[in-house]
């Protein structure tokens, strides 16, 4: 049975580059509900990340 967790990290590392990416080049500072947003969902894909890599590891 093929596992769920590599497709699961990779989504999640790809999130994570793209919302600091976005943050990094941005041309002007974003409101504060929407840099709150932003940096909540930083945390919850790098989150996602590391519990995703963290499960994988235990698989093997």
């Amino acid at each position: 049975m093929s596992s769920k967790w590599p497709r699961l990290t990779l989504m999640n590392g790809i999130t994570s580059a793209w919302l600091l990416y976005e943050m990094a080049t941005a041309d002007r500072s974003p409101g504060r509900a929407l840099a709150i947003l932003q940096y909540g969902l930083l945390a919850c894909a790098l989150i996602g990340l590391v519990g995703s890599l963290a499960m994988l590891a235990s698989e093997k």
